[in-house]
């Protein structure tokens, strides 16, 4: 077929082909330097290491960075080394709880989709083939188009696309100052549910302390039966009190555990450190609350809700017209070969045309190449292509995203009274229990104890019946009890309000608080 074509015919479609191969390899080169581009800027590292900065800042440790997983054992093996302190078990709940640790990995998620957020829709190619019947030269058309809305809604998805990352941030953030809290509360609860168990083992001491006393008592003819039997009684209420102790401690070792990431190893939990003594004065109130609203990532975190809602209803308004393709189209039309020449027939019909013996006409390549320019072989041009906003301007999921950015706005609203109640509930408990643990370990226990000491003296020199000093022992069991709870609540409130405020509570009692230049303002008033 090609050997029927005139030589400049040809020559003038191999050029229209080849521009238009050049045009669709030119538009391929930049989709995969495009392409390659994004793949080398999905790199979440810059974002691990803002992360793990910001936790540093407000918990005082690093946390679980996926690049290092590797590393995490060699940690957790030196931080139980030598048993844990309060911080360090906190440090180690950062580095090895698996839910904090599939948290974490989120943020790389996030990240890859802000890359994909920045990259054209990829290009379309039709391509179509037709063979004539009867052979020739087949119908061929290449189409290639390229979405155009992308160049209005790209900026828009991005701005979604990292409104997310940085909450994914900010939640890592909150997650980490809400395991610390947690963390912190359940060593104290262990610590508590130590001391408790001393303390029983204390009562316990004094108790048979006082069955042998009367016991002897007994034996020297003093009391009766009755007085033994009355101090045994209490022994056995104190052996209880033991096996109480002991089985809410394990408890608590075993939630520890758990937090720690460690719950298979739980027998290698063993903490070192001390219950808070309620020494330190908390800040006022009002300086707990302003530093809450400057870093509660929470806060943040709905702050940046609405921004994505703000967002997303920008992407909605744009997409009334969602498809407008801007393209090439290039056709080469079907053509039939030339007919072959039938020399004799053709000199018979001249002939007899002609009356006489005539050659037939034929024509010169010169006419032959006129009449071939003539025909049209190829067609090549711009396509436009859109989808008609008619009937459907999204006006539904326009209006379904203004109300989302209403819901955003008062879920933020919503959040700061929140972190209020959560400051002033945290405060309040911190300082009952402050106030408490003063009042058991100055007044409560110390008064106890005289009493206890009091009535042996009188049951030793035959001043009291045994009931007096078993009450005095009972009333010295309450007080211990109850002083080591009071340690227990206040470590705990002091937990939950360093959770509250969102890092570590400030230590005295006179707090200047400067405001964030990253703090978040109310979105009702942008």
């Amino acid at each position: 077929m090609l050997a029927d074509m005139d030589p400049a015919s040809g020559r003038s479609w191999r050029r229209q082909a080849v521009a238009a191969r050049r045009f669709i390899k030119r538009w391929l080169a930049g989709g995969s330097l495009m392409l390659l581009g994004a793949c080398a800027a999905i790199d979440p590292a810059g974002d691990y290491d803002r992360a793990s900065g910001l936790v540093r800042e407000r918990a005082g440790a690093d946390i679980y960075d996926p690049r290092r997983d590797a590393e995490i054992d060699a940690k957790v093996e030196a931080l139980l080394a030598d048993g844990l302190t309060v911080e360090e078990a906190v440090r180690l709940a950062l580095l090895n709880n698996r839910g904090f640790q599939s948290l974490v990995a989120e943020i790389g998620a996030s990240r890859a989709d802000l890359a994909q957020s920045a990259l054209l829709s990829n290009p379309s190619l039709a391509l179509g083939l037709q063979f004539p019947e009867g052979g020739g030269l087949s119908n061929v058309t290449v189409a290639f188009g390229q979405q155009l809305a992308d160049l209005w809604q790209l900026p828009v998805r991005r701005r979604i696309a990292e409104a997310e990352l940085e909450r994914t941030i900010l939640a890592v953030g909150q997650r980490a100052v809400e395991l610390s809290a947690e963390v912190r509360v359940r060593c104290y609860e262990v610590l508590a549910g130590e001391q408790a168990l001393a303390h029983a083992r204390e009562n316990a001491k004094l108790v048979q302390r006082t069955v042998e006393l009367s016991e002897a008592q007994l034996r020297a003819g003093e009391v009766s039966a009755f007085d033994v039997n009355l101090a045994r009684t209490g022994a056995l209420q104190v052996e209880e009190e033991l096996i109480a102790a002991r089985t809410q401690l394990e408890q608590a070792r075993t939630n520890l555990a758990e937090a720690l990431g460690l719950s298979l190893r739980s027998e290698e939990v063993r903490l070192v450190d001390a219950l808070p003594d309620g020494s330190t004065p908390l800040a006022t109130e009002a300086d707990l609350l302003a530093r809450a609203m400057d870093e509660r990532f929470d806060l943040r975190v709905a702050y940046f809700d609405v921004q994505r809602a703000e967002a997303a209803l920008v992407l909605e308004c744009r997409r009334f017209m969602p498809d407008v393709q801007l393209g090439l189209a290039f056709e080469r039309g079907e053509r039939r070969p030339l007919p072959g020449r039938k020399i004799l027939a053709d000199t018979a019909r001249s002939s007899i045309a002609a009356g006489t013996l005539t050659a037939p006409t034929i024509q010169s390549r010169g006419e032959r190449a006129l009449e071939k320019s003539q025909i049209i072989d190829a067609k090549l041009g711009p396509t436009l292509a859109l989808t008609l906003p008619i009937f459907d301007q999204n006006q539904a999921q326009v209006a379904k995203a203004g109300v989302a950015v209403l819901q955003a706005r008062k879920g933020y609203e919503a959040k700061v009274d929140a972190v209020a109640a959560d400051v002033q509930r945290g405060a309040s408990a911190a300082r009952g229990a402050a106030e408490m643990l003063e009042f058991q370990r100055s007044r409560g226990l110390p008064q106890s104890q005289a009493a206890v000491e009091g009535a042996q003296s009188r049951y030793q020199a035959g001043e009291a019946s045994v009931l007096v000093l078993i009450e005095a022992q009972d009333e010295l069991v309450k007080r211990r009890r109850s002083f080591a709870s009071a340690l227990r609540d206040y470590g705990v409130a002091l937990a939950k309000l360093e959770g509250a405020v969102g890092g570590r509570v400030l230590p005295t009692a006179s707090v200047e608080t400067e405001s964030s230049a990253e703090s978040p303002v109310n979105p009702s008033e942008r």
